[in-house]
């Protein structure tokens, strides 16, 4: 049972809450009041749909409130009990993210996400949203929609909603499996025909002695190049043995070479160095002493060059501090000539002043125009009354009356003339205000900037002295530094030379040290390449002995090579044969197995198509049962006696029973019946086949189902509803603006309404 649904703004419900009970519940208002929409909201909040979204009449955004106010989201909650267990389903659409989905099972979480909240719903209800909108939910002016398919369609989905399909589905599926086999049997057989397993045999044999002879010689070859392999590895290490003496004796011939040629470049170095007269240990502490004292020169060189650096900022520095303190003074000067003569308060007290002068004649302004007013409207009242005064109310003639009126005109004009001049007056004296004001900003702006330059003259005089003084002592240093100069680069010059002198005798050294040596080596590479006695000739001899075995040893390989291919090739030959044996008699064997599962199949597709007669003859049993009840509630009058639901090999038909010469004759409902009769039949159909699809649920949702209803079928249809279908459905929910649904007897009233001229959300009032 459907307990409550709660809206927000869900189209034109923006906070509503309704409670629902078992047995009936009667929805009533105008077109546009949102009883439509909380029963679209219904299926959504079950299914994640409903049939106006589902067939793209409405957008997911459209859903959300726009009027009066666009809202960002709107939600739905539904709660309902199976058994003794309560469920709340919350579903909600957002403008900006994806829907959102939850269910709770006694205040615990079941699922989370959209699709798995719909799943987890088709579960609980034994039904999916298809079967949902055809048997429970009859949308607005769709009461009548299986009679409204062709009669192809109306067949398939009726045998949807029985659960027939599956069937039909079953049955086509064995056709077309029997149909398969059949033509994999045929071309099985075709190939076994084709084929020759003798011959195939014979074949195999042949080839298999051919691979022994092949495998025979592979062996010899096999041999023969291990020989020669063993060979060609003790050729090879002769070979490098004799390689490497020959090597090392190349080498140690250019050895010898590069050392005879390194000595005659040493001795002519040796010749033209020019050494000095003095000997290294006098050069060495002559160039200690220099260097010493040009130490001593740098050290003096680089504490005037700091001080003078220091000199120069200082004077940088106070000459900055200079230029701005004449630009102050010039400033000064400036300010005191633009003030000139004013002074701040003779300004003042003008302005205070001109500010009496403002307000007086603002005042005598504002009494001269509360005068004119009352002189108008003494003149208007005067003229509208003609023969008394609108004041005193005495008696007026002609003549005293016309002199009034000149007098009061006369009033107003010089009353007119006063408050312009009022106007000019006040003008006047307030833009002399203006100006005296501007003044006065003005001197007092420029009284406060000359503070801050005050003293700008006496600071000049003081900076310029202290200017000459670090001009001095900047000259001072640079003297200092031009004198010093001389002396440095004779130091240096000094040093340099005993430098060089230095070198030359560390040179020659090195020259006759290495000369030493390179004798030494020269006469050790001549005495090693005296004891070696391989030549190139004997190198020569043995590579071609080599190239020869390797030659022979490399035939020797390829012929074993294509031995071992062709005994491989005439394996695969043979597995090849074995194979297509295996594979035929592997194929008789399915041969005789799809000749059983082919039988099996199509016993079971009879077996298909008998159960699918008696279960579908069972459904419309139970449903006639139930629609011959129903109809006897429903319909008001005597011309049909009955109603039922008949089952043709190609489609369904909904047919009324009529008495035609004194017999009782079926015809379809759709060929005869008028508006209000097919609505009748039908809703009568929509209940029965709900009850027998859905017997577990019960559920019921007719939206407006008097239409195309007279005056004595509504009657009967509360009559259904007050009685007899509470005991068949357990939960009824009609949507409808026809007023006469609120007589149903037991049934909770809900009256929607709306002011749309004001985009006023719906209100609910329960009855």
């Amino acid at each position: 049972m459907i307990k409550s649904i709660k809206l927000t703004n869900w189209k034109t419900h923006e906070d509503t809450q309704i409670n629902f009970q078992k047995g009936t519940n009667v929805i009533v208002g105008l077109m546009g009041a949102g009883k439509s929409s909380m029963m679209d909201a219904m299926s959504f909040a079950l299914f994640g749909t409903f049939p106006s979204l589902e067939h793209r009449r409405y957008k997911a955004e459209d859903i959300i409130m726009n009027r009066p106010t666009k809202k960002s989201f709107a939600g739905v909650e539904l709660e309902l009990t199976i058994g003794d267990d309560t469920y709340t389903i919350s579903r909600a659409i957002n403008r900006s993210k994806k829907a959102e989905a939850k269910i709770e099972k006694n205040g615990q979480y079941l699922q989370t996400q959209s699709e798995r909240v719909s799943e987890e719903i088709e579960s609980l209800l034994k039904i999916n949203y298809e079967v949902f909108s055809r048997a429970i939910y009859a949308e607005q002016n769709r009461l009548d929609y299986f009679l409204e398919l062709r009669k192809g369609e109306r067949k398939k989905q009726i045998d949807e909603m029985l659960g027939l399909d599956r069937f039909a589905l079953a049955e086509e599926n064995a056709t077309s499996l029997a149909n398969a086999l059949k033509s994999y049997i045929q071309e099985d057989e075709k190939l076994l025909e084709s084929a020759d397993i003798k011959s195939m045999q014979e074949r195999s044999e042949a080839l298999h002695k051919e691979q022994i002879d092949e495998r025979g010689k592979a062996e010899k070859l096999s041999a023969a190049a291990k020989g020669l392999h063993e060979e060609l590895l003790r050729m090879k290490q002769e070979y490098q043995k004799i390689k490497e003496q020959v090597d090392a004796k190349t080498a140690l011939s250019k050895d010898i070479a590069s050392i005879e040629g390194r000595l005659s470049t040493l001795s002519s170095q040796l010749q033209k160095i020019k050494l000095p007269e003095k000997t290294g240990q006098e050069l060495e502490s002559e160039g200690s002493k220099v260097s010493e004292e040009l130490k001593a020169v740098d050290k003096e060189i680089e504490s005037l060059q700091v001080m003078e650096k220091e000199a120069i900022k200082k004077r940088s520095m106070v000459d900055a501090q200079l230029r701005q303190c004449i630009l102050d003074a010039e400033k000064e000067s400036s300010i005191k000539n633009e003030i000139g003569k004013s002074n701040l308060e003779e300004i003042k007290s003008s302005i205070n002043s001109k500010s009496s002068e403002v307000k007086a004649a603002v005042s005598e302004l504002a009494d001269s125009r509360s005068r004119l007013a009352e002189a108008q409207k003494w003149l208007e009242e005067l003229k509208k009354h003609e023969s008394k005064c609108p004041i005193c109310e005495r008696s007026l003639t002609d003549e005293l009356r016309q002199r009034l009126l000149e007098e009061r005109n006369s009033l107003i004009k010089k009353l007119k003339e006063e408050i312009s001049s009022n106007e000019l007056k006040v003008k006047s004296v307030e833009k002399e205000l203006s100006v005296l004001n501007s003044r006065f900003n003005e001197v007092n702006t420029l009284t406060a900037k000359l503070a801050s330059y005050s003293g700008s003259s006496e600071k000049v005089k003081a900076l310029r002295a202290e200017m000459t003084e670090a001009e001095a002592r900047a000259a001072e240093l640079e003297k200092a530094l031009e004198e010093i100069k001389p002396r440095r680069d004779s130091l240096a010059e000094k040093s340099e030379k005993s430098r060089s002198d230095m070198e030359a005798v560390k040179r020659a050294d090195s020259i006759k040290s290495e000369i030493e040596s390179s004798k030494k080596v020269l006469e050790e590479a001549n005495s090693r390449i005296s004891k070696i006695t391989a030549t190139d000739k004997e190198l020569e001899e043995l590579r071609e002995r080599y190239n020869s075995v390797n030659a022979e040893y490399a035939k020797t390989n390829a012929e074993l090579k294509a031995s071992s291919e062709a005994s491989s090739k005439l394996q695969l030959q043979i597995e090849e044969i074995v194979k297509s044996i295996a594979r035929l008699n592997e194929i008789e064997q399915k041969v005789s197995e799809r000749r059983r599962i082919s039988a099996e199949i199509i016993r079971f597709k009879n077996a298909l198509i008998d159960t699918e007669a008696q279960l579908r003859t069972r459904l419309v049993s139970s449903i006639n049962e139930l629609l011959e009840q129903l109809w006897i509630g429903l319909y008001p009058y005597g011309d049909y006696s009955g109603i039922a639901l008949r089952a043709y090999p190609d489609d369904y038909s909904l047919e009324a029973a009529v008495t035609i010469d004194g017999e009782r004759t079926w015809v379809q409902v759709d060929g005869v019946s008028s508006g209000g009769e097919r609505s009748i039949a039908c809703l009568a159909l929509r209940i029965a086949m709900s009850m027998v699809i859905v017997p577990n649920l019960k559920w019921l949702i007719l939206d407006e189902p008097t239409h195309n209803l007279d005056a004595q079928g509504i009657s009967k249809m509360i009559e259904v509803f007050s009685n007899s279908l509470p005991s068949i459905v357990e939960q009824i929910f009609v949507i409808t603006h026809d007023e006469a649904l609120k007589q149903v007897h037991n049934a909770r009233i809900y009256e929607f309404s709306r002011d749309k001229s004001i985009n006023e959300p719906t209100k609910i009032d329960t009855g």
